[in-house]
């Protein structure tokens, strides 16, 4: 086949994964010789963030490991992210063990994926415990104990955690606005939501049906339906979504 006289197969299969075609990521793996673990990181990858196959993923790090190959830093993140998305707390709490014994659980990436992991699947001493232990935290470990936080009912926490976020230089995004809003909703913090709004407006962020629905949401659970219905009539694009958020409250 072609593959045997292609000096650089590897190079090739992550151009291919760029492009998005799975078929011919697939095809070109498994005519590899002899794949490394640079091809299986690379596919690993791909199924993560390109295609969205989390159980492939975790078919390969499995297939990977059969084979003697060794995952690295450059696996367990997306791996981790793969558990997050299946719920595989399992799978997730296995490779975990794995981390600690190779000596990656100082890595910041690897870390970061292992919160996320652990929030998700509703491990949130477990995340937190992580979450501790990272000496560079970035937005995202503090997006996914937020989010980890007010998914699981804990609406208190969220917004404490928010604010030692803000204390500590990060600057919140979307995700974290969002988040934060939800758990104002829940906690009827009319203060902290309006707080919220006046961040968006002066940062000047998007005000999408994501935002929007959250704003309206939160006014609604706080009982302001005047603010809820004003950023009702200020969106531009109204979905479902918006539409719900506004007969609801």
């Amino acid at each position: 086949m072609l593959i045997h006289y292609i000096q650089k197969p590897n190079f090739l299969l992550s151009k291919i994964i760029e492009l998005k075609d799975f078929n011919y990521a697939s095809t070109l793996f498994y005519h590899l010789p002899n794949p490394n673990d640079y091809a299986f990181n690379i596919m690993i990858r791909g199924f993560t963030t390109t295609w969205k196959k989390y159980s492939l993923s975790l078919q390969f790090y499995y297939e990977m490991r059969a084979l003697g190959l060794k995952p690295n830093n450059f696996t367990y993140p997306f791996l981790f992210i793969s558990c997050a998305n299946l719920s595989a707390l399992n799978h997730g709490v296995l490779a975990h063990s794995c981390v600690f014994k190779i000596g990656l659980d100082g890595d910041d990436h690897v870390s970061h994926s292992l919160i996320t992991m652990y929030a998700r699947c509703g491990e949130l001493g477990c995340a937190r415990k992580v979450f501790d232990e990272i000496l560079m935290r970035d937005l995202v470990s503090w997006n996914s104990m937020i989010s980890g936080y007010s998914k699981m009912g804990y609406a208190r926490d969220a917004v404490e955690f928010f604010g030692r976020m803000r204390e500590e230089g990060f600057a919140p995004d979307e995700m974290t606005m969002v988040t934060v809003l939800g758990s104002c909703g829940d906690l009827g913090d009319l203060g902290l939501g309006r707080w919220v709004e006046e961040f968006v407006v002066e940062n000047k962020m998007e005000l999408n049906s994501f935002m929007g629905s959250a704003l309206i949401d939160m006014y609604g659970k706080c009982g302001d339906l005047v603010s809820a219905r004003r950023v009702f009539d200020v969106m531009v694009k109204k979905d479902v979504v918006t539409w719900n958020a506004m007969i609801t409250g």
